[in-house]
């Protein structure tokens, strides 16, 4: 359904502005699934709220191997006197314990075994003697602390996973100890990555004269893996009409569309027109005030974002990380920033009087913390992104940041939870 609002294209403004922009229009949201949780399902995100069905741990459990005792026997020995219990039973890993536990009997048990109704407290194996069926304890202090409490990890009830929540290794295994056997979560939305330039050739193959490697097609499908999308590679001739009915099919078939080239305003980039006419509102965006990557397009048809990247590999990817990723992850509901690293820069770098810059850096631990240590090169040169670990802002101005300077390192895709 084509937005009600009418749009005048935004030439010339900064991210937080573009993101804005693109904010206001709503975003078709992708369906959800029920997947059982043996499912690779590490990166996905959550559909709905997900609830503890039972307690964990689900009985009161030993932390060490050691006897199930009553804290009341040990405070009767007199003081510096071992106390001396009967051994009623043992208890056995994965079942139930041997009955109640009387005063003045201790239950031999293991890391993580049940202790039996009434035990309020486990002794260490090393402070324990044994002879003749009998039990002596000494050195007994903080016995109490060595038992887990049912529900002392999660109760029934809690509340595990929000909507939108990314899954992790950690949360698969926090949701599968509740007894969860099936996860909702969205569908991994389809992206259609076009990639447009007559002068591409892919890895590999023999090039022609004047032709470069095509760099575009793997890092942006690479990207858009990494945040849970499900990118199919289409690849398009430099001529308007193809463009278009690619678009076209993509939008059809798919939930958003990312275009790598043509988004410029030389004679043969075609993307901003295309969008433009394929339906409301169209394009938001053309132009940001920032480097690399001013022309990056950006544009919604009938709920479904189209982004327009620049040509240039290391301006396509940056351009992606943010704007591209925050906007796509509005297809499951999100709306989620992701979360700077504090760093101290490792070197200065100069402020531009007219774009806020946007600056490759590897982090490293030094002496006083996190550095954020520039890499040199351009934005022709695809080594700055593969050697990054994160992106610092440089903002618009004069004269530059110094070296030592506390700057936000936000990091890329690969060091995200998705």
């Amino acid at each position: 359904m084509p937005s009600a609002l009418q749009v005048q294209t935004l030439r010339r403004v900064t991210i937080d502005e573009a993101l804005d922009a693109v904010a206001k229009h709503p975003v078709r949201q992708v369906p959800s699934e029920r997947l059982r949780i043996s499912a690779s399902l590490s990166g996905r995100v959550t559909a709905s709220e997900i609830l503890a069905p039972e307690d964990v741990p689900p009985f009161d459990r030993s932390s060490v191997d050691g006897f199930a005792v009553l804290e009341r026997d040990l405070r009767a020995a007199p003081p510096g006197q071992p106390v001396r219990l009967h051994i009623a039973g043992e208890v056995r890993m994965g079942e139930a314990p041997p009955g109640p536990l009387a005063s003045g009997n201790a239950i031999r048990v293991p890391t993580g075994g049940a202790l039996p109704p009434g035990a309020d407290a486990v002794v260490k194996i090393e402070n324990c003697r044994e002879s003749n069926g009998a039990v002596e304890i000494s050195g007994a202090r903080g016995a109490h602390d060595h038992v887990t409490r049912r529900g002392a990890d999660v109760k029934r009830g809690d509340h595990l996973c929000r909507c939108g929540d990314i899954l992790t290794p950690a949360s698969l295994g926090m949701l599968a100890g509740a007894g969860i056997a099936e996860v909702p979560v969205f569908v991994r939305p389809r992206v259609a990555l076009i990639v447009t330039g007559d002068e591409l050739a892919p890895p590999g193959s023999q090039m022609r004269a004047g032709q470069i490697r095509d760099i575009n097609w793997l890092s942006l499908d690479a990207a858009l893996s990494a945040i849970g999308m499900a990118p199919q590679f289409v690849y398009v001739r430099d001529d308007k009409a193809s463009l278009a009915q690619q678009l076209r099919e993509s939008l059809e078939h798919g939930d958003a569309v990312v275009i790598s080239g043509g988004s410029s305003v030389g004679e043969r980039d075609y993307t901003p027109a295309v969008v433009a006419e394929a339906g409301s509102p169209g394009v938001i965006v053309h132009g940001v005030r920032a480097r690399p990557g001013r022309p990056t397009m950006l544009g919604i048809v009938d709920e479904r974002p189209v982004i327009g990247l620049p040509g240039n590999p290391v301006s396509a990817l940056v351009m992606f990380e943010l704007l591209g990723r925050p906007i796509l992850q509005r297809l499951f509901g999100r709306s989620d920033k992701v979360i700077p690293v504090r760093a101290k820069l490792g070197a200065p770098l100069e402020r531009d009087p007219d774009l806020e810059r946007y600056v490759a850096v590897r982090l490293k631990m030094g002496d006083s913390g996190v550095e954020a240590e520039p890499l040199p090169g351009s934005s022709a040169q695809m080594h700055i992104l593969g050697f990054a670990d994160a992106l610092v802002r440089v903002p618009q101005g004069s004269g530059s940041l110094a070296k030592g300077a506390p700057v936000d390192a936000v990091p890329l895709s690969k060091n995200n939870a998705l």
